[in-house]
């Protein structure tokens, strides 16, 4: 696999999710399944998944609701086949749908769609050349901005998902990054590498790469992400905003300059023992904080140490910016 799959201007995205007027859906050509009203029993759409199709191994969802007059449309970029690698972006999204025609699923107006469509969830994706070593995935656990606002999950040793801890859809934030060579060589991608003509191809694209993907699931997270006053499908594709550097940034703050590096003293007693408590904890601030407070009788004792904490913490885990894992992980996402 050459440079010829490399986008790296381009937004892109592993999944997508429009919405648009019903009447592009022109026909079907396979039994949709039925909707129906829950309490009047009136039939009010009907729908496509290929959760229930052998023959479709990606995920692709058609589905058309009668009352509200919309045509929905989800798919992964696995629909573009051999140009997998490419992502869903403005170059291929009018590949993607060509290619749902292709299936002889259903018939879809294609240039409607585009004209008309709106984007309501994706998943913001980029593909970089980066190994996930246990250095990277230990800076990445240790420099959390704020570890109080975002909870992370490891996952095989091989990836790892930050979330922000909240409980309204809109706020939610998270960022995965994992071992995209070792996940499209895993049984659940099999069947579709079968179907492929090219799959060694695939593979060998994927080699050596991590795949990052920011989810936004709602169009009020499109909008505030991509820097857009809409959700329309040009606008998004065309947006130059880069909300995967955008996220990393919130968990992990800033980079610091190289000017603003010092190395790290500790002579004094208070700050010195702090750090002997902060390794004894293996940088795990949430289980120290949760035993400083069982220390102290108030809750503003244990906030004002855990804050002195916080910053002997903070001068340990920097490092010079030429020297910092998470200052080259980021300079990928430039």
């Amino acid at each position: 696999m050459t440079s010829q799959y490399e986008t790296k201007r381009l937004i892109t995205f592993d999944r997508i999710k429009i919405k648009s007027n019903y009447k592009y859906l022109l026909n079907t050509k396979v039994k949709f399944n039925e909707m129906f009203h829950s309490r009047s029993g009136e039939k009010i759409g009907i729908f496509y998944s290929s959760k229930d199709d052998i023959n479709i191994p990606y995920n692709l969802f058609i589905a058309v609701n009668y009352p509200k007059q919309t045509l929905t449309l989800e798919f992964s970029s696995k629909i573009l086949k051999e140009y997998y690698p490419y992502l869903i972006s403005k170059v291929t999204i009018k590949e993607c749908l060509i290619n749902i025609n292709q299936l002889d699923i259903c018939e879809i107006n294609i240039d409607g769609i585009l004209s008309d469509g709106a984007i309501t969830s994706v998943d913001v994706t980029r593909d970089t050349d980066l190994l996930l070593s246990d250095n990277i995935l230990n800076s990445l656990n240790s420099q959390v901005n704020n570890y109080r606002r975002f909870k992370w999950t490891h996952y095989d040793k091989e990836g790892i998902t930050f979330t922000k801890d909240v409980k309204s859809k809109d706020c939610v934030e998270t960022i995965t990054l994992y071992n995209k060579e070792k996940e499209i060589n895993t049984s659940c991608n099999k069947k579709f590498l079968n179907s492929l003509s090219q799959s060694q191809q695939i593979k060998n694209y994927f080699k050596g790469k991590t795949r990052f993907e920011v989810t936004l699931s709602t169009p009020k997270k499109i909008k505030s992400y991509l820097e857009l006053a809409d959700n329309k499908i040009f606008n998004v594709l065309n947006s130059n905003a880069n909300p995967i550097l955008t996220q990393f940034d919130r968990i992990f703050g800033k980079p610091y300059s190289t000017s603003d590096f010092q190395q790290p003293i500790f002579d004094n007693y208070e700050d010195w023992s702090m750090k002997i408590l902060i390794d004894r904890y293996e940088g795990d601030l949430k289980r120290l904080e949760q035993d400083i407070r069982s220390k102290f009788a108030s809750r503003s004792g244990a906030s004002k140490r855990m804050k002195k904490i916080e910053a002997v913490y903070r001068v340990m885990t920097a490092v010079s910016p030429s020297e910092n894992p998470i200052e080259k992980v980021r300079n990928l996402l430039l």
